[in-house]
């Protein structure tokens, strides 16, 4: 029932934490990189439901899934940060040419090493948050198991230890009564002493290891900067401060990148579509090159 208690409980509380990265990252994109709200909306919200459905209890889905998600969504994001950049107006960019941008990603790579260290980090966490789920399963289910066995094993074929369990469970001491209660001071322990310790001290090596692994698991997944990488907490909660960070580094990198390489003619970029509830600031050239933008709302 404990262990049950417990992987509800952390599952819950990932969950919850997951959709107010969300909601943060949300609220990011509507109040300073206003010009991409719109169209970032979705994979904002595909990525997070990724990392929703990864923490439920039987999720089928892998570490490299959760870098793959990550991946595709700066992918998906880059056509829009170089749209917010470009001297394009209010029109939006040919399907061809997004297309283009999207696999040139790689090779451009306009934010830097950020993706790449957002995958692997989230990854790990949610694993060891996974892990740590399962083993709370484990542990109920031995917990359950074994309290089946001593109950089928000590019933009515045993008839002293079912008389001396069944006294136990009144004893006022052994329900959390008071200390001192009489007559049976010492009588719960003399009872698990006689009918219990077989199971005891066959038990107790192997659940004392699943105890001290499940302290050293919950101990790395909740210390913060630690090495193994898999504060999960962290991870969620600075995800919105990260997606920001990879959008900086291509404003700051971006007269740096060479795109213009690229079998596209300028002219055909472009489609006539206005985009609704989307306005742009008009650069001099395709790339923002005024080192203040960074200062501004974009």
């Amino acid at each position: 029932m404990l262990g049950t208690i417990l992987e509800l409980g952390a599952q819950d509380h990932m969950s919850e934490l997951a959709r107010q990265s969300e909601n943060k990252t949300l609220l990011l994109f509507s109040q300073v990189y206003r010009g991409m709200s719109v169209l970032s909306r979705q994979p904002i919200e595909k990525l997070y439901q990724v990392v929703l459905d990864y923490v439920k209890i039987d999720s089928s889905l892998t570490p490299e899934e959760i870098v793959a998600s990550v991946t595709l969504f700066f992918t998906e994001l880059f056509p829009l940060a170089y749209h917010h950049s470009a001297d394009i107006s209010d029109k939006d960019f040919a399907r061809d040419y997004k297309e283009c941008l999207r696999k040139s990603i790689e090779i451009i790579s306009p934010f830097g090493d950020i993706p790449k260290q957002v995958a692997q980090s989230l990854s790990k966490s949610l694993e060891a948050t996974r892990l740590l789920l399962q083993a709370f399963r484990i542990g109920s289910e031995v917990l359950n198991t074994t309290d089946s066995l001593l109950i089928e094993e000590n019933g009515s074929s045993n008839s002293e230890c079912h008389g001396a369990l069944v006294k136990m469970t009144y004893c006022p001491k052994c329900s959390g009564g008071h200390k001192h209660a009489k007559p049976c001071s010492g009588y719960c322990l003399n009872v698990l002493r006689g009918c219990l310790s077989k199971y005891v001290a066959e038990l107790d090596l192997p659940w004392n290891g699943y105890v001290e692994g499940i302290e050293s698991l919950l101990s790395a997944v909740k210390r913060g900067g630690n090495e193994a990488g898999v504060n999960a907490d962290a991870v969620i909660r600075n995800l919105d401060t990260k997606i920001s960070a990879a959008i900086m580094h291509y404003m700051e990198k971006g007269k740096d990148i060479d795109i213009r390489k690229e079998p596209v003619n300028r002219k055909q970029q472009l489609k006539g579509n206005k985009l609704e509830g989307r306005s742009y600031a008009t650069p001099n050239k395709g790339i923002k090159d005024d080192p203040s933008s960074e200062n501004k709302t974009f």
